[in-house]
């Protein structure tokens, strides 16, 4: 970088917005955040300021940083690149990065790269530029027509780089900068905007989701990060976890795959990490701890766990470590995004339908095995059975051929699981696996048959008589006569399972999210 000067030029009349160089965006100054941008790259010898302004010229020497300052300057962009050379001939530069202040969100990663660029070709002058999104139509006998599909650029005044010996403006590369990072300051909405910007924190989730261990830590942090609008969010999987990143990958939000999940945490350099991965170890969190990231874990009871800012063990209702930044409990479950606009059942009905649904990927196929112990009592009382499965679901050829072979075709299949409460509304009783679909139950006054996939779910002990749960405990070789027998109770018994009802509908945790989502960006 010692062949590199960059050059600021800071002409205060020249301000859309009064003293807009001296004036603090997001508690910076703007010409302080570009000479801060500037000693990213390089030294303060290899920085120079053009001024108007006697403020300026202040700053720039309290910065330990060379200046030009002439009162009557006047500068545009017909007489930049001139008076740029006209002022920096005493240097022994012959590369010229020309940064402006007024693009604040340009930061050192791209002007480094940017620069990295120009140096394979020093001929050129390199310029920043931005897509044009916007799309040109014209009123043709009181009818809109599209102009032209292309794609087109501006130039975004940001910076240009060039050899002074090799200067010729006719031949000039582009440099784009991507859409987030291209605003200009030419008034205060681009301010507001840009502080907005700059305000925002980086949330990285780190997650995990496959056939073993279902898909509920995906849709559960989706939930969290669809609140969370005033911060970048970056979600990090490992790669083992292909189901997982193909899941999130269909959302929008950006997603990295990566076998070193903890190098590129650290490479990103998040304020916070949110880890919904189960157990966590001392090691990893530590080493979050001591970048100076904030931590928070979901259920976890791992070694680690005591080492994070907060952890919400919501499935566990009774607590079994004494620290204080650990939250137990339902108290602490947030729904997914689709449960709030669902109508909870509000009386008790006649059984018209019923739910199978175990989870995003049922490694135990405990869809088919509830579906065949209650289809005869089903198909007698034209109970319609709806089945929701996950996109992880392996067993779908054996599930389709049973369907397709039972004389009953009173069923209906879907692996939309993200409209489940859609089924709900119309679901008088349910059998499902031990997991977060319980609260969802719970939150629609839906009575239900519980059973574990494996005996980690089997310590989630919400589901039980008294909130409205048939809990069987986790699966075994005699669960089918087990469901038959408990269904067939539910469904011939109206007091029983008008007590359950009754138990059920005393949860509610519709306002769970928020409260989570709030003590979550308290730590930033």
């Amino acid at each position: 970088m010692d062949n590199l000067l960059i050059v600021i030029p800071a002409i205060k009349k020249n301000a859309v917005i009064p003293d807009q160089l001296i004036k603090k965006l997001d508690g910076i100054t703007l010409i302080q955040r570009a000479i801060n941008t500037a000693l990213d790259m390089v030294n303060n010898k290899n920085i120079f300021i053009i001024t108007d302004s006697q403020e300026i010229s202040l700053i720039s020497e309290r910065n330990g940083i060379e200046y030009y300052l002439d009162p009557n300057l006047k500068l545009n962009s017909g007489n930049i690149l001139e008076l740029t050379l006209s002022t920096t001939k005493k240097f022994s530069h012959t590369n010229i990065l020309l940064y402006r202040a007024n693009t604040p969100l340009v930061g050192s990663d791209i002007l480094l790269n940017a620069y990295n660029e120009f140096k394979k070709d020093i001929s050129y002058m390199l310029v920043s530029i931005k897509i044009n999104e916007k799309k040109l139509l014209k009123l043709d006998n009181g009818f809109l027509h599209s102009v032209d599909d292309g794609i087109y650029f501006n130039e975004l005044k940001s910076f240009y780089i060039f050899n002074k010996y090799n200067l010729d403006v006719k031949k000039s590369k582009p440099f784009i900068i991507k859409q987030e990072k291209s605003i200009e300051i030419l008034s205060y909405q681009d301010w507001w905007v840009c502080e907005k910007i700059l305000k925002r924190k980086k949330i990285i989730f780190n997650v995990i989701g496959n056939i073993e261990i279902g898909m509920g830590h995906i849709y559960h942090s989706l939930a969290l990060a669809h609140e969370i609008t005033d911060h970048e969010i970056i979600f990090v999987c490992d790669e083992k976890y292909k189901i997982a990143v193909d899941k999130l990958a269909s959302s929008d939000y950006k997603v990295i795959s990566t076998p070193n999940i903890l190098n590129t945490i650290i490479q990103i350099k998040p304020n916070l990490v949110i880890n919904d991965i189960l157990n966590t170890e001392y090691k990893y969190i530590r080493c979050l701890k001591k970048c100076g990231i904030k931590v928070v874990n979901f259920e976890d009871l791992g070694d680690g766990s005591h080492f994070a800012d907060i952890v919400f063990n919501e499935l566990y209702d009774k607590p079994i470590f004494n620290d204080k930044n650990f939250r137990w409990g339902y108290n602490y479950l947030a729904l997914r995004d689709e449960f709030y606009e669902a109508v909870p059942h509000d009386i008790l009905e006649d059984i018209r339908e019923v739910l199978i649904t175990f989870g995003g990927a049922d490694q135990n196929n405990l869809t088919l095995i509830a579906l065949k112990s209650i289809i005869n009592k089903c198909k007698k009382l034209n109970i319609k059975i709806n089945i929701v499965c996950g996109e992880a679901y392996k067993f779908k050829n054996e599930l389709h051929d049973y369907i397709s072979k039972v004389s009953y075709k009173n069923i209906y299949l879907t692996y939309a699981s993200e409209v489940i409460s859609k089924i709900m509304e119309k679901s008088q009783l349910a059998i499902s696996s031990n997991g977060r679909t319980v609260y969802e139950l719970a939150d629609m006054n839906i009575p239900s048959i519980v059973i574990s996939h494996h005996e980690r779910e089997n310590t989630h002990s919400f589901a039980r008589p008294e909130r409205g749960f048939i809990n069987l405990g986790v699966i075994n070789e005699s669960i089918e006569k087990k469901i038959k027998d408990k269904f067939d109770k539910l469904v011939d018994d109206i007091d029983y399972r008008k007590l359950l009802f009754l138990n059920i509908k005393e949860y509610n945790f519709r306002d769970n999210k928020q409260k989570v989502v709030k003590e979550i960006l308290s730590l930033i």
